[in-house]
């Protein structure tokens, strides 16, 4: 509502966008957002968690989803799921697949109805959950659109549509191969080697330097509150904890 009231009021005042005429000088910004933008996933995914400060943890997540374009009830829902049904193909949100891509693509898909199936879960699966929920994924598609018309307006179409946007797609494929990869995607032979690993060598221990510890998912699976998963203590590998224990922590 926020971004609706604010796109009329660039409209109405015949707002001029930030950046206009495509400038070569605009590749510079792409690095530095694409990082900025992987950052706000990881962050909202530790809002999921409930790892920042009761107070602003759910405004931190809110905002921040306004920039990759995503809501965080539906980013918590679904990734409160995945953790609860880890690798199953049927429940959790973004089960593994053997190719990445495979994997991209019925992210896409499952990520949707696995939103429709939490709400039948616990409400039950009735026609009017089902007329509830058709009505709750037309308003989601439309925040989505509200959202991309607001930054447009904002930063200009021509930045929003080269810069800005493959930038938001560059960084949701990351946050997928990070999950395809730490389940161990690459190594697994079977169906049944999909699981959480940790991993912290070449490119994998890099990024566990610049993205705190991300890579170490296993670890994370384990002790889902923590926010850097590569600086758990020896013995914290034991059983793991559900989320929502983790999070009444």
């Amino acid at each position: 509502m926020l971004c609706a009231a604010a796109l009329l009021v660039m409209t109405l005042t015949h707002w001029t966008p930030l950046l206009g005429t495509p400038q070569l000088s605009w590749l510079l910004f792409f690095p530095p957002l694409l990082f900025g933008l992987i950052w706000a996933h990881l962050v909202i995914h530790t809002c999921t968690h409930g790892s920042l400060p009761p107070l602003i943890n759910r405004a931190v997540g809110e905002v921040l989803g306004v920039f990759v374009i995503v809501r965080f009830a539906s980013w918590d829902i679904v990734h409160l799921r995945h953790h609860r049904y880890s690798d199953d193909r049927v429940r959790d949100p973004h089960p593994n697949f053997h190719s990445y891509w495979h994997t991209v693509k019925n992210t896409v898909v499952q990520t949707e109805l696995q939103l429709f199936q939490e709400y039948f879960d616990t409400w039950g699966d009735t026609p009017e959950s089902r007329r509830y929920e058709k009505r709750r994924a037309w308003v989601s598609y439309l925040t989505n659109v509200i959202l991309l018309a607001t930054w447009a307006r904002l930063l200009g179409p021509w930045f929003a549509l080269g810069v800005f946007l493959p930038a938001n797609v560059l960084a949701a494929l990351f946050v997928i191969h990070f999950n395809w990869s730490t389940h161990n995607g690459e190594r697994g032979l079977k169906d049944t080697d999909f699981h959480p690993v940790n991993l912290d060598a070449g490119y994998y221990w890099i990024g566990n330097r610049v993205f705190a510890g991300i890579y170490m998912h296993a670890n994370h699976h384990r002790r889902p509150h923590a926010f850097n998963p590569a600086k758990l203590p020896a013995g914290t590998d034991a059983e793991p904890q559900s989320p929502e224990v983790e999070r009444a922590a």
